[in-house]
């Protein structure tokens, strides 16, 4: 793929996320020049569980950079003056000190721990700040106590433990350090109180963990090393380019999206949904996770919310339901989702009565219940393809909006809702959104917004810009918006209320079946 001429120098900003890797060459005022994409698996051997293989991260990312850059023959690689890869957060990878993968990836949809989360939150540790409702199975913690409780092998001979965009980092310039963001988000890394804590280690049964860890703690920007000459050869690119410091995928998307500054909330979709927006105070209380100070940008704080299953429920209806459609969508010249698109818009809010949970993985906010589960009710012999993809789209919906009275019941104000990723492409789910949530969702003029947001690192780091909220302001353009509909948004205040009573309901009876399962 190619877009418009534009100029150099150039920069390389990576984007790690849960399906595929992404390459995309920018200019210095965020125009994209080529993108190249590598995909991989993900491997669901029992329920809740989720793991790739790094080696398969590897052999995507070279074919992802080396795809954009035959796509943009007229781009010298001299002229790239940087690169940074943002990955999925807590996505864990347990090595030996010389760069031996000691067990597939834990993947952050993965949430075999949820014992061992529920553990770690009746210890009532201050630490327990960030996520005051509950311990996520996704963290870090939670899955390394796993870990050591039932592959001890693996664990005890585990010399360096790393996240996702911190491989990538080692890959590109063997060297082993830890990004903020990551640490701060989800391995209770709290720099106020001066860093890593031995003490909530040691009271969860983790005592010395931290001994695992790479001494280096880089902040967003941070220069990681040169690219080294085993990876650019593979890659295609001369050795020495600066690799930056990244983060986790969600919030180098607050870069891609502009959101820089107190009172906007960026929204990152796609296979899970992270509603992100900063503060310039720390502040806690449950049903959110954060706040999380110096995670992005030096001086604030960031706060989030979360849903587990988003895109990945629409993409598990289409590859179970949507096969019929195959056929029909190459005759037309589209895609699966915009014949699905164009059927559920025929259904009216609410879907005739039909409501989904889109606890599909668990819920991790308000409730960071890991033993949640979906539930789709209010099926009738009415009920379609099209009412099913429908409720699909409103419970997510339901789910943001469930997140934002979270917020809003504890007086954090957002002013301002900017969107990216794979459900911008659809003009009906975002029209659900903004009609759901009553507030008008923007989108950005290149929806990718994790990967401009690590182009963005990548600029700043190669000096390119002073600051990351420069480097954002200029490489990051505001355009449209979805206006909400106040009749639709009326009617929708009904079915909010009964998805929101459905988990209330259905709590005990998920938690005995994940009980059961786990046996």
């Amino acid at each position: 793929m190619t877009t418009t001429p534009c100029q150099p120098p150039y920069v390389i900003g990576i984007d790690g996320g849960t399906e595929a890797i992404k390459a995309g060459l920018f200019d210095l005022q965020g125009n994209l020049v080529a993108t190249g994409t590598g995909a991989y698996k993900t491997y669901f051997s029992r329920p809740g569980w989720a793991e790739q293989e790094p080696a398969e991260w590897w052999a995507s990312l070279v074919a992802a950079v080396r795809e954009c850059l035959k796509a943009a023959p007229q781009v010298n690689p001299s002229e790239i003056i940087g690169i940074s890869a943002d990955a999925t957060c807590c996505t864990m990878v347990p090595m030996r000190a010389d760069g031996t993968v000691l067990h597939r990836a834990l993947l952050w949809m993965d949430v075999r721990a949820s014992e061992q989360a529920n553990r770690i939150y009746a210890t009532g540790h201050a630490a327990l700040r960030y996520c005051l409702s509950g311990v996520s199975a996704e963290w870090m913690p939670a899955k390394l106590l796993w870990l050591r409780e039932n592959e001890r092998e693996i664990y005890d001979q585990t010399d360096t433990l790393i996240e996702y965009t911190d491989w990538i980092a080692y890959r590109l310039t063997n060297r082993f350090a830890l990004s903020i963001s990551t640490i701060n988000h989800r391995w209770f890394y709290h720099l106020p109180s001066g860093g890593w804590q031995p003490d909530f280690f040691e009271t969860i049964g983790l005592g010395g963990l931290e001994a695992k860890f790479p001494k280096d703690v880089l902040k967003i920007g941070e220069i990681v090393g040169g690219l080294s000459p085993e990876a650019a050869e593979q890659l295609g690119l001369p050795a020495g380019i600066p690799v930056a410091t990244s983060g986790a995928d969600a919030f180098i998307g607050l870069l891609g999206l502009g959101v820089t500054s107190p009172g906007d909330m960026g929204v990152i979709t796609g296979s899970s949904n992270v509603m992100s927006a900063l503060s310039a105070h720390e502040l806690h209380f449950p049903g959110i996770f954060g706040s999380f100070p110096d995670a992005l940008i030096p001086g604030l704080n960031l706060i989030e919310g979360g849903q587990v299953s988003t895109g990945s429920i629409l993409n598990w209806f289409k590859q179970n339901f949507g096969q019929g459609l195959a056929e029909e969508a190459r005759a037309q010249g589209k895609s699966i989702y915009q014949l699905l698109d164009a059927e559920a818009a025929q259904i009216p809010p609410g879907s005739d009565g039909l409501i989904v949970l889109d606890y599909f993985q668990g819920n991790r906010t308000p409730h960071t219940d890991s033993a949640a589960r979906g539930t789709i009710w209010g099926l009738s012999l009415q009920s379609s393809r099209a009412h099913v993809f429908r409720a699909l789209m409103e419970g997510v919906a339901y789910g943001m909006r469930d997140i934002l009275e979270t917020f809003a019941r504890n007086n954090f104000a957002v002013s301002r809702v900017i969107a990216s990723g794979g459900a911008t492409r659809s003009p009906v789910f975002m029209q659900i959104y903004a009609d759901v949530l009553g507030l008008p969702l923007y989108t950005t003029r290149f929806p990718e917004a994790t990967m401009l947001g690590s182009a963005v690192v990548a600029a700043t780091g190669a000096g390119a810009y002073p600051s990351l909220v420069e480097a954002s302001r200029q490489m990051v353009q505001v355009t449209d918006a979805y206006q909400p509909n106040p009749q639709r948004h009326a009617d929708y205040a009904f079915f909010m209320r009964k998805y929101q009573q459905t988990y209330q309901q259905l709590k005990g009876l998920m938690q005995e079946m994940n009980r059961k399962l786990a046996l």
